[in-house]
C-alpha cells in the first residue's frame, strides 16, 4: 500500500523544466540552480580554517577535501587500536591524526593583508605543515629518545588545550559534512 501511494505521489508530482519549459519551476529555472550548486559542492575542495587565539598572525590551517570517506574510516579505525579503553583520548587523536592527514599548509593573514599568505619559515615558497619547520619556530626541541611527532606539534599549536582543538576539529567536520558551511561561524550562530 505505501508502495502504491509513494508511486501515485511521483506520478502527480509536477515535472521539473529547465528556463525554457513552463512549469512552477521555470523562473529562474530549478534545473540551473541545481547545476550551479552542483558546481559549487565540486569545486569546494579546500578550505582555509582559522586557529584561535592568533588574531595578529592571522593563522589559518588550508585543509583538503578527502578523495573518499574511507580516508577518515581509517583513522578512526587506527586510533581506536590505540586507545581502546579511553574515550577522551581516543576522540582527540581522531581530530587530531584527521587535521594532520588533510592539511596542506599552515598559513598567515595579518590585518591588512588580502588573502592567507603560506607560512614559509625555510622561504623556499611552500607553506609548511605541522612538522619540523613549525616545530622549530614554536621552539619545539626534541626530547632524547623520544622524536616529535605531527600529534604534538599540533597540541603545542592549539596550546595543549584539548578543547581548542576539538572546537577547531568541529569546524572542519562541519565543512567535511557541508562544503558551504560557514566555518568561522560558532556552532550556534550556524543554525545547526
Amino acid at each position: 500500500m505505501a508502495e502504491e501511494a509513494d508511486k501515485q505521489v511521483v506520478e502527480n508530482a509536477p515535472a521539473v523544466q529547465g528556463s525554457n519549459g513552463v512549469g512552477p519551476f521555470s523562473s529562474p529555472s530549478i534545473v540551473d540552480l541545481l547545476q550551479q550548486d552542483m558546481q559549487e559542492l565540486a569545486a569546494a575542495e579546500e578550505v582555509f580554517i582559522p586557529v584561535k587565539g592568533y588574531e595578529n598572525s592571522g593563522i589559518q590551517i588550508r585543509y583538503l577535501m578527502p578523495e573518499r570517506g574511507k580516508e577518515l574510516d581509517m583513522i578512526t579505525r587506527k586510533v581506536q587500536r590505540e586507545f581502546p579503553n579511553d574515550n577522551f583520548t581516543a576522540n582527540l587523536t581522531v581530530a587530531i591524526d584527521t587535521m594532520i592527514h588533510l592539511c596542506i599548509g599552515i598559513y598567515a593573514q595579518p590585518e591588512g593583508v588580502d588573502e592567507p599568505q603560506p607560512f614559509d619559515p625555510k622561504g623556499d615558497g611552500v607553506p609548511c605543515t605541522f612538522d619540523v619547520d613549525l616545530a622549530k619556530v614554536m621552539q619545539m626541541e626534541e626530547i632524547p629518545g623520544q622524536p616529535l611527532t605531527s600529534r604534538m606539534i599540533v597540541k603545542r599549536l592549539f596550546g595543549n588545550k584539548d578543547l581548542m582543538i576539538l572546537n577547531h576539529a568541529e569546524r572542519l567536520q562541519r565543512w567535511l559534512m557541508n562544503a558551504k558551511a560557514n566555518v568561522n561561524a560558532e556552532m550556534w550562530e550556524s543554525g545547526e
